[in-house]
């Protein structure tokens, strides 16, 4: 099997491979030139780590993501399971519209990134386009930004709360870029799936720093 890249992000190239027998998706962190060589070695070791432990550690909550077959930090590359299934984002922009179905995705999504949260791992892109619909089964793809914080959330825990939140808003904004009119609907759908893995005191609160940032930016761009 050719190793044709099937996607290409900012750091990395994906790619399928026929690996012992299986056709397995490869991704590959490929070097940026524009880094120190030894700094950029480091940058795309760790990230390759960090993606890897917070996908096992989804798995080990309960969360579906692709099962990991290899990590190869030689050259930067996780073998994981292929799941051909349709991005959730293609729903959201279907003209059938944000139907039941759809909707229960998006509760879905948020209660897994919920549960997320709960274990004390920041995904760093949980938006639609990074959960996959395999079968009317709901994924979560692309921990590439993830960050496991190693304590589970305090409400009174400020730092944490606020990179919880950070998470929350990329999920909002992704849902303004799809549909503006409906952004908020989206969102609190979202939240109430959210909500059945945070609970309601620590929903709130992440909810409040969420509405937080959005006002520093608002006033930071005037």
């Amino acid at each position: 099997m050719s190793r044709k890249p099937i996607a290409i992000g900012a750091e990395a190239v994906l790619y399928l491979e026929d690996w012992l027998g299986m056709t397995v998706l490869v991704k590959e962190r490929v070097p940026k030139g524009y880094r120190r060589a030894e700094f950029d070695n480091y940058i795309r070791r760790l990230r390759t780590i960090n993606e890897a432990r917070a996908m096992l550690r989804a798995r080990e909550l309960g969360i579906p993501v692709p099962r990991i077959y290899d990590v190869d930090l030689v050259n930067m590359r996780i073998r994981m399971e292929y799941l051909n299934g349709v991005p959730l984002v293609k729903f959201l922009m279907s003209n059938e519209g944000l139907n039941d179905k759809v909707i229960n995705y998006v509760r879905i999504m948020g209660n897994y990134v919920g549960i997320l949260h709960r274990g004390g791992i920041v995904h760093g892109d949980p938006t639609p386009a990074n959960a996959l619909v395999v079968d009317d089964k709901l994924y979560l793809i692309d921990f590439g930004l993830s960050e496991i914080l190693g304590r589970p959330p305090n409400a009174q825990d400020i730092r944490m709360l606020y990179k919880l939140a950070l998470d929350l808003n990329v999920t909002l904004r992704s849902f303004e870029a799809l549909h503006k009119d409906q952004s908020n609907f989206l969102f609190t759908e979202f939240l109430n799936g959210y909500r059945s893995a945070m609970g309601p005191e620590l929903t709130d609160r992440v909810k409040s720093m969420v509405n937080r940032i959005r006002r520093m930016v608002r006033y930071a761009v005037r």
